[in-house]
């Protein structure tokens, strides 16, 4: 009596193995990339590609390669354009068409294979009969797809769909899963409906009530702790910048070099006359004429003492930094040549790492704040940066600026970020206590209310 075996499927094994990564996985992402590692290594395919339908269209979210030559890109379109063509069709669509009499729409995989060089296989992913995404595989150029290929495929796909949906479900946002999970299936009963929206309400009233940290937003600006103003010293020309705004630069540095040329003429003018002066009074000096000596000796020293004016003169006309610091304003650098007078502003530095924050509280929120009262500063050119600091004083005037009404208030940084320059900008959170949320939302609706009824009734 001959023992027969039963026939046993070869790809089997591999959609019970697919099955159960997709179970075993911890989110979508993670299912999706076992799945497609799982088809790359059992066809040695170039690439497998999962994709789910958002918003009516395909997009990808995970990819395994074994031997394609780069990384697929997330965002591909051709790859989309190719899921979403087997999708519309509902079909399983194969570039280059193995069956001659095929009818399907194969445009976008033509134009996949061409920039990849592959042989392209899509299958569509199915939960119950609505499409939720599909599996794209990349052979290579002369390979086929087997009909026992495409048979464990397509298996595969039917037993993911309802996975896949069920992932999607779990990771929706917040409100999307409060939505379906308050909207009432089919025909759900009327008094059910009420009582979960009467529950919502509840609960929303509830979180109105509870008391929360309370915050003021209001602009902010970074400004140096001091800052000192580079003048002209005397009526000329600029003749030399060597900075520019946002330069760094040290203690004794040149900044900017006024015209000298008529102070050094002046000056060799005069060491020529203390140069006869001095042959004058030594020819009064052979000839003991004591007379002639003395008048040498005086005119001399005028002419000495006018050369330590013009040297004094020559130094002013360096402008130099007076401290490691860091150049606000003074663009001068196309400016050569351009007059100056005596206490004209050149530029102006402050020094580095020594910032003052200020804020502009709009006047309705400035009774909130006080001195001593915390907060954190986020500058637009670091967003992700969040900067402690300590409020140290309320200017006690009131400014008007662009239509707005503000307080200024001067903040210290706990711990300034090294990429922190003046004239920074952004906006600043100032802790003022706790509050219900109720309150916080209707503060300034409030304050508005009070203070016309107060001028309409005097209460």
């Amino acid at each position: 009596m001959t023992q027969t075996t039963p026939r046993h499927n070869p790809h089997l094994s591999l959609v019970l193995r697919s099955q159960a990564k997709l179970l075993s996985a911890r989110s979508l992402q993670e299912a999706a990339t076992a799945l497609a590692n799982e088809l790359a290594t059992a066809f040695s395919l170039r690439a497998a590609c999962v994709g789910v339908v958002t918003d009516g269209s395909a997009r990808l979210i995970a990819t395994a390669h074994l031997a394609a030559p780069d990384k697929r890109d997330l965002n591909d379109p051709l790859v989309t354009a190719a899921m979403d063509e087997a999708i519309d069709q509902a079909a399983v669509v194969v570039f280059p068409e193995q069956n001659a009499a095929g009818l399907n729409v194969t445009r976008a995989h033509q134009m996949l294979a061409r920039r990849s060089g592959t042989a392209l296989c899509t299958v569509p992913i199915l939960a119950e009969t609505s499409p939720i995404g599909a599996l794209l595989l990349e052979h290579e150029p002369d390979a086929v797809f087997s009909a026992e290929m495409l048979e464990a495929v397509e298996q595969i796909a039917a037993l993911a769909g309802p996975v896949i949906e069920l992932r999607q479900r779990a990771e929706a946002p917040v409100l999307q899963r409060v939505g379906n999970a308050l909207r009432p299936p089919g025909k759900a009963p009327a008094p059910r409906t009420r009582l979960l929206g009467l529950a919502a309400a509840v609960l929303v009233l509830a979180a109105l009530l509870v008391p929360l940290p309370h915050t003021l937003t209001a602009d902010a600006r970074i400004e140096g702790e001091i800052q000192r103003a580079m003048v002209a010293p005397v009526d000329g020309f600029i003749e030399k910048a060597f900075v520019r705004p946002g330069d760094v630069v040290e203690q004794g540095q040149t900044l900017v070099r006024l015209a000298d040329r008529e102070l050094q003429l002046e000056r060799r003018k005069l060491e020529s006359e203390l140069a006869q002066h001095d042959n004058a009074f030594a020819a009064a000096q052979s000839e003991a004429d004591r007379g002639k000596m003395v008048l040498a000796h005086a005119r001399g020293e005028e002419s000495g003492a006018r050369i330590a004016l013009i040297d004094h003169q020559l130094e002013r006309s360096l402008i130099r930094a007076p401290m490691d610091s860091v150049v606000l304003t003074g663009n001068l650098d196309q400016a050569e040549g351009t007059p100056v007078q005596r206490g004209d502003v050149l530029l102006v530095l402050a020094p580095q790492a020594r910032y003052r924050l200020m804020i502009e509280v709009d006047e309705r929120d400035i009774a909130r704040v006080a001195a001593g009262a915390a907060g954190q500063v986020a500058l637009s050119a670091l967003p992700d940066t969040a900067m402690r600091f300590t409020v140290q004083r309320v200017m006690p005037v009131t400014t008007d600026r662009d239509g707005r009404h503000f307080v200024e208030v001067e903040a210290q940084l706990d711990a300034p970020a090294a990429a922190t320059q003046p004239g920074m900008r952004g906006y600043a959170r100032i802790e003022s206590g706790t509050s219900p949320l109720l309150s916080q939302l209707t503060r300034r609706l409030r304050g508005w209310f009070e203070l016309q009824i107060w001028a309409w009734l005097g209460l």
